[in-house]
């Protein structure tokens, strides 16, 4: 083994024990400070409701939330989804090992328009508590996941492994349940909060899909894991550097959709429309893998 992959095993232990989480670079402090700064003098007051859900989210790395969102939204949200998905001309394949197990459309805000209402008032108040009112969206993805045969689980498809993202910490993710009857058992998207996660990092985690001991044991606790088993139209802040989490598998003969936002500090207030600028993800594209 060379020394710089030495270095940086025994870097990202160190943020295990250390931070509770394995993203070692992204841990720096000027991002806690930064989060912080921005939440003592808030550039855009958030009500109290939004506080209450940013905080709970800044405290257990995740907060389940109903927008409201008005009569048929996510109906015209899937209608797009249905209509998108299954074309190969708008869409790319991004699966590990079987690439068509995980597809992503093209730039779903342009051609999905309904996505923009998916930031409501509601939504903005939780980033503008998160973020003291400074923040930008950096991508929006939708996405389809199929179901992976047994004998290719142990390996990585599209996140169905245990693991911490590698962004950094002020990143907030916004999940929006788009399919109808998500189970615990039917593929949801689970988690574990921020406590558990730093419980498993430092009992045997070891990296993705990888654990010893006590992390082995409890990775698929159901007394600890978080399913998203929410209604088609409710979604999910999550932090997902801070929190272990996984795709879970649909069953044989189906699919999962789901829309995901992806928020960052900015300098700045954020914008009236933080969708009117959005640049296309250079991460959706062919021969990437996600």
């Amino acid at each position: 083994m060379r020394i710089g992959e030495l270095r940086r095993l025994a870097a990202l232990e160190g943020a295990r024990l250390y931070w509770g989480n394995d993203a070692w670079t992204e841990n720096n402090r000027g991002q806690r400070r930064l989060l912080m700064k921005s939440r003592s003098e808030p550039a855009v007051l958030a009500d109290t409701a939004g506080g209450v859900l940013a905080a709970r989210a800044e405290r257990e790395g995740y907060a389940v939330v109903d927008p409201g969102y008005r009569a048929g939204l996510i109906e015209e949200v899937r209608e797009s989804y249905d209509a998108l998905i299954g074309d190969p001309t708008v869409t790319v394949d991004m699966g590990g090992r079987i690439k068509d197990t995980v597809r992503y459309v093209l730039d779903p805000v342009g051609r999905a328009p309904a996505l923009r209402e998916l930031l409501n008032a509601p939504v903005l108040s939780v980033l503008d508590a998160y973020y003291g009112g400074r923040w930008r969206v950096q991508h929006v993805r939708m996405w389809r996941i199929g179901h992976i045969p047994e004998p290719e689980r142990r390996f990585h498809h599209y996140g169905n492994l245990w693991h911490c993202d590698q962004h950094p910490i002020s990143t907030l993710k916004f999940f929006v349940q788009i399919s109808d009857g998500v189970t615990a058992e039917g593929g949801a998207f689970r988690l574990h909060p921020v406590p558990s996660t730093r419980r498993l990092m430092r009992s045997g985690f070891l990296g993705q899909g990888w654990a010893k001991g006590p992390a082995r044991r409890h990775l698929d606790d159901p007394g600890r894991v978080v399913p998203f088993t929410a209604p088609a139209g409710q979604g999910a802040f999550v932090n997902t550097t801070r929190c272990l989490h996984r795709a879970g598998i649909p069953p044989e003969g189906t699919t999962r959709g789901m829309v995901q936002f992806t928020f960052v500090p900015s300098p700045g207030v954020r914008c009236e429309d933080p969708l009117a600028e959005l640049p296309l993800d250079p991460n959706v594209a062919p021969g990437r893998t996600v």
